[in-house]
């Protein structure tokens, strides 16, 4: 599939989605997030993708939040419910994916960057990486990313950044769980590919089961979550993983 603001390259079971719009600090217009939803669906179909890592293009910004030059452009109340129904979707998506996402950030990531932070399972940051909801500093509010942010983080915490509008340092992102850990950057892409290699070796149903069953939480309660484990154990996964352990030998996945 052909983009014109993303770039999507796979070296083996990996998937890697970079936003490429370096010049405007990775903002997200319409038809930036229009192509990460069709990449994101795309990939979840790809059996022979195991995970994905998503980035920004250079090292400014892993996404600074929406492209308000084009939202200003949007007059009718219709077209404005659009165009952030469409950064809702994008994330629903995101975490309605099986292939576990794993974000690298450099620089920036604010508003709606945010929430594509939040929507990732595993989230590798430099140590100048900042992280921000700005948007009460221009009269908006952050209401769609606040969403997958209440899943994440503390309600005092959120608070914090939905109504002074500061930004975070990594440090800060790291001790509220906002992200995984830090990276130096000039390991971060290393360490990234890293997880992804380490998650692409395990079950692949397993893995996308797992990340699925995580998302609905807290909705699913436990003895839904036992039956499901009772019928993922009596899965064809199941009996090779557990043959191979008796057997000290490497599963084979398969790769259907």
């Amino acid at each position: 599939m052909s983009y014109t603001d993303i770039t999507v390259h796979t070296t083996g079971p990996v998937a890697t989605v970079i936003i490429s719009r370096e010049a405007h600090r990775n903002a997200l217009r319409t038809t930036t997030i229009d192509e990460l939803t069709q990449c994101f669906t795309s990939l979840k179909q790809e059996a022979s993708i195991r995970s994905i890592i998503l980035r920004g293009s250079g090292t400014r910004a892993f996404c600074a939040g929406a492209d308000l030059s084009e939202l200003l452009n949007k007059n009718d109340p219709n077209d404005r419910r659009a165009f952030f129904g469409t950064i809702a979707t994008l994330i629903t998506t995101m975490r309605e994916c099986p292939k576990p996402i794993i974000s690298t950030v450099h620089g920036y990531a604010l508003a709606g960057g945010l929430g594509l932070v939040a929507a990732s399972d595993i989230v590798i940051a430099t140590p100048d990486a900042v992280f921000g909801l700005p948007e009460v500093k221009i009269g908006l509010g952050p209401l769609v990313v606040m969403e997958p942010l209440s899943r994440l983080i503390s309600r005092r915490i959120l608070s914090r950044l939905i109504l002074t509008g500061e930004r975070i340092s990594a440090s800060e992102a790291l001790a509220a769980g906002l992200i995984s850990e830090i990276a130096d950057s000039s390991a971060i892409d290393a360490r990234g590919l890293e997880y992804a290699n380490i998650i692409s070796k395990n079950a692949p149903e397993a893995v996308q089961q797992t990340k699925l069953s995580l998302q609905s939480l807290p909705g699913t309660t436990i003895e839904e979550l036992a039956d499901t484990s009772a019928l993922r154990s009596l899965s064809k996964e199941a009996a090779e993983g557990i043959a191979a352990f008796n057997e000290k030998r490497t599963p084979t996945w398969s790769t259907r």
